[in-house]
């Protein structure tokens, strides 16, 4: 394919994204004929593309940027597939370490549109964005492809395209009306990646989750590689990954993104490295433990933990399911703090909150709920309700209609030794940030 689309001018991205949001980006609609039909038609050729998909109820988006950045440091060209964004939709789509352009994306918009009108084909929100991205990439010649699936797996739009390597971060009890309501229902969703001969790579998983995955592996002869049983990263005072198969360790530096999200990272690209080199024929730089350590030292994913201001320190963190909120529990627990620590709270009513307000309530001295705008956002008062039966006291309870003022109100009332934890969803986050625009100062 050329290096552009040769298409009439198509509207600009805003517009774009104006129209796939008018077809309702709530709607959740699981299944991949609609998307195989536009995507066949679409003549895209990934043949020659190495394939990473990324599932997981947490790390899949820590994971899938790690990943990247480590094939990126073997001078591959990269592309990188993620959701949602924070700031703006051209994060979502990545190619070489920098957000695709404005223009590319609406020419991968008009291209997808049109295919879609001509097969007669109605898309969602995230199939629009799926099919753009895919788009994008070809039209870049990306060598790897990094895609984390956005819900589930096997139904995802993400798994239209047959993974080289299927990672498997973790399985946890999230979005269970769609997904099942047991770690193994969730186990077999997230397996859906797992194609016929792949590579499959997990996380540290639940017995349960880790039964379903080696049944499913093993039923569709893929090579299977498990963190803890072949291969680990330890964080101690000796911080180091190991591969128990091929018997050799090596020193890690400290990563910016979660611990949880490394090992299996090292691991796709080592395998890649060694058994799809058909496919990865132009790697400039030999996989080393500087190349690894030169991507754990550089790169995040915004939005995890991330310190975006001073006196008083605030963080912001996505954290929004009992598997994500469990982890800032710990992360939390390990810092000394001399003031308050306050949070700024909004989530989606779809989301199992009482768990998670059960989890953070200890951590906390103070709490600032915001309702969220979105059509699955959830009011304060609910928060507040499932606080109270926690036995926190109303006085450390405040409610607010919107994020911004939320915010405003845990700044004002903060000391500069306190900590303000913005968290409980993506749409919390962006809200805070687009309230203040100085919290998005690096």
């Amino acid at each position: 394919m050329s290096e552009t689309l040769n298409l009439s001018k198509p509207g600009s991205l805003q517009t774009w994204l104006d129209y796939i949001q008018s077809l309702n980006p709530c709607h959740i609609e699981l299944g991949l004929n609609r998307v195989n039909k536009v995507l066949s038609n679409l003549n895209l050729d990934f043949s020659k593309t190495c394939i990473v998909e990324v599932a997981g109820t947490n790390g899949k988006g820590s994971t899938s940027a790690l990943t990247s950045a480590i094939f990126k440091n073997l001078g591959l060209k990269v592309g990188l597939y993620t959701s949602p964004h924070l700031w703006q939709f051209n994060e979502r789509v990545m190619i070489d370490g920098a957000c695709a352009s404005s223009e590319l994306l609406a020419e991968a918009f008009s291209r997808v549109y049109e295919v879609a009108k001509a097969t007669d084909t109605p898309l969602t929100y995230f199939e629009y964005t799926t099919l753009a991205a895919f788009v994008c990439f070809s039209v870049a010649k990306v060598e790897v492809m990094v895609l984390e699936i956005g819900l589930g797996g096997r139904l995802d739009a993400v798994n239209a395209l047959d993974a080289d390597i299927a990672i498997i971060t973790s399985i946890g009890l999230d979005h269970t009306l769609l997904l099942g309501d047991t770690i193994e229902k969730i186990a077999y969703e997230k397996a859906g990646i797992i194609k016929e001969g792949c590579c499959c790579i997990t996380g540290e998983l639940q017995d349960e989750a880790r039964a379903v995955i080696e049944d499913i592996a093993t039923r569709r002869k893929a090579s299977l590689f498990m963190q803890t049983q072949d291969f680990d990263a330890v964080f101690d005072t000796k911080t180091h990954y190991l591969d128990k198969e091929r018997f050799f360790e090596f020193h890690l530096s400290f990563p910016r993104v979660p611990e949880c999200c490394v090992a299996a990272s090292i691991k796709c690209v080592q395998y890649a490295v060694e058994n799809l080199q058909a496919k990865l024929s132009n790697i400039k730089r030999p996989l080393s433990i500087e190349i690894i350590n030169k991507a754990l030292e550089s790169t995040y994913l915004p939005g995890r933990m991330q310190l975006i201001a001073n006196n008083p320190d605030i963080y912001i963190d996505v954290a929004h399911n009992p598997p994500a909120a469990a982890h800032l529990v710990a992360v939390l627990n390990k810092r000394k703090l001399k003031g308050k620590r306050l949070a700024v709270i909004g989530m989606l009513k779809d989301k199992d909150i009482e768990s998670v307000l059960k989890l953070v309530a200890s951590v906390f001295d103070e709490f600032y709920l915001a309702s969220l705008p979105t059509e699955r956002g959830e009011s304060f008062e609910r928060l507040e309700k499932a606080l109270l039966s926690l036995g926190v006291d109303q006085v450390k309870i405040h409610g607010y209609e919107k994020v911004a003022a939320a915010v405003h109100a845990a700044k004002t009332h903060a000391k500069s030794d306190d900590e303000i934890i913005i968290m409980g969803s993506f749409v919390t986050v962006s809200c805070a940030c687009t309230y203040d625009c100085k919290l998005i100062e690096e």
